[in-house]
């Protein structure tokens, strides 16, 4: 054998044995273990929901938010699976029993219950009447059908299937009991959009649940410009001499606190109009260079005016926010990252329901870190929250 095919064999020995002499790695240094698993009847292993042990992409923006994985069936959106609707156990790869013992051991988390609107108006004619024409309508104030029937489509309110979708929600958690399931027993708040779908939505879904507080929220709002149904009435009814003080692209007689005595509407912006309608084309991309009256619910509660350490609530009297410009997911995100943040600075609860929208429900999933699932109409999506060391400070 010569001297080169003997250095060879040498080297290749030497490898052999090297790798022979390494060492089995430990378990927190594997990418993620296998599948949902129970440890204890108290403890659950918080890596096998992709807590812990997962290698972490770089990033040149970290996040504020995250969830955990591995937990409801909804975090598969981008395979299509599932498909919208109402799902066994609202989604839930695990009982609720054990969820409820995994919100305990994670620092710093919530249980966030977004719940979807009941069918509006403006979804009904969007179905009818097909995108392209729909498309040619949107931006109007009502729609008149060849028989002669008009539809509002301004701040649209719920159609009888809607009322009919969260009067069944509500059946599923108060008299099935599915609220005590998600719960926990622990003490719960609702936040609700200002738009009028959602704020019967929630009087009708949250009907007669131990809810401690109610809070009416700007930054829950639907995609904010453009389409009508997506602006909402001032809090105040317009005064009938000078109605353009406080209307917005649509004539309406009665305001959110007329229409919903339910709820408080406290106004916490402390700015006025104008510079609110300046801020809805450019503040709501400052954070960062990345990326009526029916029977049911009595609401107390609402904090005062809104800075650095207020609470939830309105900005304006008026709708300062509409624009005939589109929001775009990006900022959307955005605004849904700022309402997490309000989330820990200003609710105390463990338990969160929001009743929200389709694209403001996307967008939260977005800035928690998991696949924009789209919800149908009244349909509740659990989501397990934490703040992370990057989290910015509460308030708008």
């Amino acid at each position: 054998m010569g001297v080169r095919a003997g250095l060879s064999m040498v080297f290749v020995v030497a490898c052999v044995a090297s790798c022979l002499a390494v060492q089995p790695t430990s378990r927190s240094s594997s990418i993620r273990a296998a599948g949902p698993k129970l440890v204890s009847n108290r403890d659950i292993d918080l890596q096998s929901v992709g807590v812990e042990g997962a290698l972490e992409k770089p990033n040149k923006k970290k996040k504020e938010f995250k969830t955990p994985s591995g937990l409801f069936i909804q975090e598969r959106a981008s395979k299509q699976l599932p498909g919208p609707g109402q799902h066994f156990s609202f989604g839930a790869l695990l009982p609720w029993a054990e969820i409820q013992v995994l919100l305990d051991q994670l620092p710093d988390s919530k249980l966030v219950l977004l719940i979807r609107h009941g069918q509006a108006i403006s979804n009904y004619l969007s179905d009818f009447l097909g995108p392209d024409e729909w498309f040619k309508v949107e931006e109007t104030c009502a729609y008149t059908q060849k028989d002669g029937t008009e539809w509002g489509l301004f701040d649209a309110d719920l159609t009888v299937k809607g009322q009919e979708e969260t009067n069944a929600l509500n059946g599923l958690l108060d008299n099935a009991g599915w609220y005590s399931k998600l719960t926990g027993g622990r003490p719960t708040r609702a936040v609700v959009s200002p738009l009028s779908r959602c704020l019967e939505t929630a009087n009708r879904a949250l009907s007669g649940l131990p809810i401690g507080v109610y809070s009416v929220e700007e930054n829950v709002r639907e995609t904010l410009g453009e389409d009508t149904c997506d602006a909402r009435r001032s809090v105040s009814n317009p005064d009938p001499n000078h109605p353009s003080a406080l209307e917005g692209p649509c004539d309406f007689a009665v305001g959110l606190r007329a229409k919903f005595p339910q709820f408080e509407f406290p106004i916490v912006g402390g700015k006025g109009d104008d510079e609110l309608v300046a801020e809805s084309d450019t503040d709501v991309d400052a954070d960062s260079d990345d990326d009526g009256g029916d029977e049911g619910l009595v609401v107390t509660g609402g904090l005062g005016g809104r800075n650095s350490t207020s609470g939830f609530g309105l900005l304006s009297d008026r709708d300062g926010l509409w624009t005939h410009k589109r929001e775009t997911q990006h900022k959307q995100v955005k605004r849904a990252t700022r309402f997490l943040r309000d989330l820990y600075a200003f609710a105390p609860e463990k338990v969160v329901f929001v009743v929200t929208h389709s694209g403001f429900t996307r967008s939260v999933l977005l800035a928690a870190g998991r696949e924009p699932y789209r919800p149908q109409n009244s349909e509740l999506v659990p989501l397990i929250l934490q703040r992370t060391a990057h989290a910015g400070p509460g308030a708008l």
